[in-house]
């Protein structure tokens, strides 16, 4: 596909075309697009200012709970000043489109960096998810979860702009939580939020705090210093699985245990705020000890309570997470065990009342069985016990 039939799409889609004039701002390129909208570079006409434009797809923008939720974290997350987070100018609503009005940032995102250098280096990519842990810190005080960490809500700015370090932000926070509060599915059926970076309990839809983003920025991290994503050339659902189930894959590098740590299962045996895990990358990439606080930072939705000192080690299999399996296993083979009893109890009632019923033939004794008792009566479950 050319740039332009690309660009062609996008208009079609949206109805902005580059040069058109839209709330205040006049389009002037396309900068991306994905599950939640479409980005454009554009100009603040009263401002006269470059900002990144984000128009919300219209099929989220059309639920009405979506809007008003939308408005909601807006406001939120525009109270938000912190350096290494993507200023919200503004956010508002015209002709049915619903906007997000952000700092514009000359350079790439995280992924496309990736995507043209390969594997980082351990210690570039541990500077990048440091700057990123204390931006996410900063969002999780405010009481917001992103639930989207990945490298394309990281954008990494130009070097001759900013330094010859490389500068991350952290961009698109709060939008994921507010579609997937919605409904958890576009109309098109795609899930909201990446699954190669989704902890477990948003697979699962348990609630989420500010270890759910510590998950995923863990998975970014692995994906910066090896070049590829956790689980790689599977299927969703397989991600899915490996996800719930599998150990992070090693990298053979000293972040290992730093992220083997942040991808654990269990958000209780991970960092208890992603700026601990953005220390503890840096400390591992210079072989130094790390230092865990007494008191956790905020956590958006649930605060965590006092914790203790905490070593850089990976999680190690303990008995409550033993019972936990059994726990999710027993989800679904309860509900699979308690259809087959219906269905063979249901079988035998057809076999058995009829015959019971049938008065040329000679009453039966009693025989200790009797099937319409038994029909709809609880199970004694492991659960109901």
């Amino acid at each position: 596909m050319t740039p332009m039939s690309a660009e062609g799409m996008i208009r079609d889609r949206s109805g902005l075309a580059p040069g058109s004039g839209f709330a205040g701002f006049t389009i002037e390129r396309t900068l991306g697009h994905g599950g939640m909208g479409i980005v454009y570079l554009a100009r603040e006409v009263r401002l006269e200012r470059d900002v990144a434009l984000k128009v919300i797809r219209t099929e989220l923008a059309a639920d009405e709970h979506f809007r008003t939720r939308f408005r909601e974290e807006s406001r939120t997350a525009a109270s938000i000043e912190h350096p290494r987070v993507v200023t919200v100018f503004g956010a508002g609503e015209r002709d049915g489109l619903l906007y997000v009005a952000m700092q514009y940032v000359a350079g790439r995102d995280l992924g496309r960096l990736i995507s043209v250098r390969g594997a980082l280096p351990a210690d570039e990519a541990a500077s990048l998810t440091a700057q990123v842990a204390d931006g996410l810190d900063a969002v999780h005080a405010a009481g917001l979860v992103h639930r989207d960490v990945k490298p394309a809500n990281v954008l990494v700015g130009e070097p001759e702009t900013f330094g010859d370090e490389p500068t991350a932000y952290l961009t698109d926070f709060g939008l994921a939580k507010i579609a997937a509060s919605t409904s958890g599915l576009t109309a098109t059926g795609e899930v909201i939020g990446t699954i190669d970076y989704m902890a477990p309990e948003q697979i699962e839809a348990r609630r989420v705090d500010a270890r759910t983003d510590v998950y995923a920025l863990g998975c970014v991290l692995f994906h910066a210093v090896t070049g590829a994503v956790p689980y790689p050339e599977r299927e969703s659902s397989s991600k899915m699985w490996a996800h719930l189930n599998e150990p992070p894959p090693a990298t053979g590098g000293p972040l290992d245990p730093v992220i083997r740590r942040a991808m654990a299962k269990d958000p209780s045996d991970r960092f208890p705020s992603a700026g601990d895990l953005g220390r503890a990358a840096t400390a591992a990439t210079h072989g130094e000890a790390v230092t865990e606080p007494e008191h956790a930072v905020g956590t958006g939705e649930a605060a965590l309570a006092e914790t203790v000192p905490l070593a850089v080690t990976a999680p190690t299999e303990r008995q409550p997470r033993r019972r936990q399996r059994r726990r999710r296993l027993s989800r679904f083979l309860i509900p699979l065990l308690t259809l087959l009893v219906a269905a063979a109890l249901t079988f035998a009632a057809l076999i058995v009342v009829p015959r019971l019923n049938d008065s040329s033939s000679t009453p039966p004794r009693p025989s200790g069985i009797a099937v319409p008792a038994l029909v709809g009566q609880p199970l004694d479950t492991a659960e109901q016990r």
